[in-house]
């Protein structure tokens, strides 16, 4: 599933199938209670139940089903993942293979990218998906690689390195800027708790991390393309009009003002995805917001796209989807032994890569609806799945092993 993520087309599905393939056999095992279900993994089971309920609010409008990415198809999904469940109780993921799937995804990232700008000489490179959606994607691939980096010895080291300079290449060449603004807090969050030890005080390791982000992100925004596009961000919102047109960033103010009106109108159940198009048609024909705006189908931001279809209701379960892995992860870096003993050494690596995982959506989400597309979906359920499960191993059963034991 990593390693096939953004480098082929939907080539996450490939990975998500198998396992859900595997899940299936498994079933009889759960039911004769042979496969026990942590109380952690029933927790993240329950967030996932309560996203595919509020992904199913006005899922029928107006008598039509709706039946795409945003509706039917999306909530299957989600009912899909609990059944792939069984597969990582079974048996844990292999700590090899997760390191290989993370280093291969992330070459394959990079390697897309300078295909298509250097080959194909595209202004932006966006894999099989979308410019901004590709790099976020391959970013978290690349900070997935990053934490190995810090965590394998020798040679595998070298490549998890080279894989997350990859990642964090096809990051760059795709243009997106917010998953720019995400790199240097979870890459100061992965150097802390990799530089903390016990009893030793927080001061300075975390003066050494803030030293390291710094020193690894001040080169990157000399670079030509990341300037550019900051400028260009800077010169849109200095002369963005109220309707924003003709600008990214104006059109993005634009749409996150109209998403917060529906919201702040309909705060209850919100208004629907057929709902919020509507209105949004009606808007532009009123002369309100700017053409442009019909070309999305949702507000560039998982919040207020979330507030404006969804309420409140709908805000809280986007909560508790972020919140259950988020706590789940922090308890497990804090419980896991940070002088990397050999049982703790791979639930370290996963509870971080976990960590990574939802900050990163979170960050992303400022500024992209990550949910509005079957990728950004998919990846964080079977990523927050199989980190977890990681995370739950028991070092005694044997089927979690020495990071410094896989190559």
């Amino acid at each position: 599933m990593l390693a096939l993520s953004v480098s082929l087309r939907s080539g996450y599905s490939v990975g998500a199938v198998l396992l859900l393939v595997v899940g299936l056999c498994w079933w009889p095992a759960v039911f004769r209670r042979e496969v026990p279900m942590p109380r952690e993994m029933a927790l993240w089971a329950v967030a996932i139940v309560v996203m595919a309920l509020v992904w199913s609010m006005h899922i029928m409008e107006g008598g039509r089903l709706i039946t795409s990415t945003l509706g039917v198809d999306r909530v299957t999904k989600y009912w899909l993942v609990l059944l792939l469940l069984p597969a990582l109780l079974a048996g844990t993921p292999a700590v090899g293979a997760l390191f290989w799937g993370c280093v291969v995804g992330a070459a394959g990232a990079g390697l897309t990218a300078l295909w298509q700008t250097v080959g194909q000489e595209m202004p932006r490179a966006q894999g099989y998906t979308n410019a901004i959606q590709f790099g976020n994607l391959a970013l978290l691939l690349g900070l997935w690689c990053g934490v190995w980096a810090l965590h394998v010895p020798g040679w595998r080291r070298l490549a998890a390195w080279l894989a997350a300079g990859m990642g964090l290449l096809a990051s760059i060449a795709s243009g997106t800027r917010g998953g720019w603004v995400v790199l240097p807090p979870c890459l100061l969050l992965v150097l802390y708790f990799t530089l903390r030890r016990p009893a030793r005080g927080v001061a300075g390791p975390m003066a050494r991390s803030l030293g390291l982000t710094l020193l690894i992100c001040m080169p990157l925004a000399f670079l030509s393309p990341v300037q550019e596009r900051v400028q260009e961000a800077f010169t849109q919102y200095a002369s963005s009009s109220t309707t924003g047109e003709g600008t990214s960033i104006g059109l993005r103010l634009a749409e996150w003002e109209f998403a917060w009106s529906q919201g702040v109108r309909h705060p209850g159940w919100g208004v629907g995805q057929m709902g919020y198009e509507q209105r949004q048609r009606e808007a532009v024909a009123a002369g309100d917001f700017p053409q442009e705006m019909l070309k999305l189908n949702h507000a560039h931001n998982e919040w207020l796209d979330m507030f404006a279809k969804r309420g409140v209701i709908g805000v809280a379960g986007l909560l508790l989807f972020f919140g259950v892995p988020l706590a789940l992860f922090w308890r497990a870096l804090r419980h896991a032994d940070p002088e990397g003993a050999e049982t703790a050494g791979p639930r370290r690596v996963a509870a971080l890569c976990g960590l990574v995982t939802v900050l990163g959506f979170l960050g992303f989400g400022m500024t992209q609806v990550m949910f509005a597309h079957n990728n950004g979906n998919l990846m964080y359920l079977l990523a927050v799945s199989i980190w977890l499960a990681v995370c739950l191993a028991d070092p005694r059963r044997g089927s979690t092993h020495r990071v410094q034991g896989h190559g």
